[in-house]
C-alpha cells in the first residue's frame, strides 16, 4: 500500500520525537528510506507553522515548540490535574519532598504534573517527561495491575533499559516486584531510575482501576527506608485515596 504525505509526516514527527538531539535531512532520509526531496518538502511544510525547527548551525531539524503549546492544552483538559492539584499541594506541603503525578500512555510513563522543593534535589523530570516504566515507582504502580502478557507486550522482548544500579533487569523479577506492589498497595524505587534517588507511590483509581500514580522523590538523605516505611508511605497513600474518592470517571 502507497504511503500518502500525512503517513510519511506522522512518521517523520514520531521520529523526530525520538530524538531530542535533532536529526539532519540525511539521516532522517536514511531512516525512514525516504528520497530526501519528500522529506526536505514535508519539513518546510511544517517549518513555518513552527511544528518544526531548524538548528542554523548544525542544520538539523527537531520537534517545535506548537507541539509543546498543544501538549499543554491537552495536559490542562484533563481533569485529574485539576482535581488532583490541592492534594500535589498538600503533599509538598507536608513531605517537603519533589512531588510527580504521572499516567501511562504508549508504553511510557509520562508526567502530567509536578512540584518542586526549592533548594532541594534537582531532577531532570518536567511535565510531560515520558520514560520505561519498569524503573520507576509512579510506573511499576501504573503496570502492577496489568496482566503478564500486556506487560510483556510493552517491552515486545527487549531487555529492560538500565538506570540506575538498582534497576530491575529480567522480566520475571519485574513481574514478582509487581505482585509485591500490587498486595501492598505502593511502590518503591529505591536507586532504580537515578543513582541517590529513592521514590515511593501509589495509584489513583477511578471505576475500580489503576489510571494515575502519585509519587514522592527525594535524596536518599531525606528519604531514608525509615522514613518512607514509618512516615511517606501512608502519606502518598492517603492523599491518592482522596483524590481517587473525588474522580468521577
Amino acid at each position: 500500500m502507497k504511503l500518502t504525505s500525512l503517513d510519511k509526516s506522522l512518521q517523520i514527527i514520531d521520529l523526530l520525537g525520538k530524538n531530542p538531539q535533532g536529526l539532519s535531512l540525511l539521516e532522517l532520509s536514511t531512516m525512514l528510506d525516504y528520497p530526501k526531496s519528500t522529506i526536505h518538502h514535508i519539513l518546510h511544510t511544517f517549518l513555518p507553522h513552527d511544528y518544526v525547527a531548524k538548528d542554523p548551525e548544525t542544520r538539523k531539524y527537531s520537534l517545535g515548540f506548537k507541539f509543546l503549546e498543544i501538549g499543554r492544552r491537552i495536559l490542562d483538559n484533563i481533569d485529574i490535574r485539576r482535581i488532583a492539584r490541592r492534594y500535589l499541594r498538600e503533599l509538598h506541603d507536608e513531605c517537603k519532598e519533589t512531588v510527580h503525578l504521572a499516567i501511562l500512555r504508549n508504553d511510557k510513563v509520562i508526567y502530567i504534573d509536578k512540584i518542586d522543593t526549592p533548594g532541594g534535589l534537582s531532577l531532570a523530570t518536567y511535565v510531560g517527561f515520558a520514560t520505561d516504566p519498569h524503573a520507576a515507582a509512579g510506573g511499576k504502580v501504573l503496570l502492577s495491575e496489568l496482566s503478564p502478557q500486556e506487560i510483556a507486550d510493552i517491552y515486545r522482548g527487549k531487555p529492560l533499559t538500565v538506570y540506575g544500579k538498582n534497576t530491575i533487569t529480567s522480566m520475571d523479577r519485574l513481574l514478582e516486584e509487581l505482585e509485591k506492589v500490587r498486595n501492598q498497595g505502593y511502590a518503591i524505587d529505591d536507586e532504580e531510575y537515578y543513582e541517590g534517588v529513592r521514590c515511593v507511590a501509589a495509584p489513583i483509581r477511578a471505576g475500580g482501576e489503576i489510571v494515575v500514580a502519585l509519587s514522592i522523590t527525594g535524596s536518599i538523605f531525606t528519604m531514608t527506608m525509615e522514613r518512607i516505611h514509618g512516615e511517606l508511605r501512608e502519606l502518598v497513600v492517603t492523599k491518592a485515596q482522596g483524590i481517587s474518592s473525588e474522580l468521577r470517571w
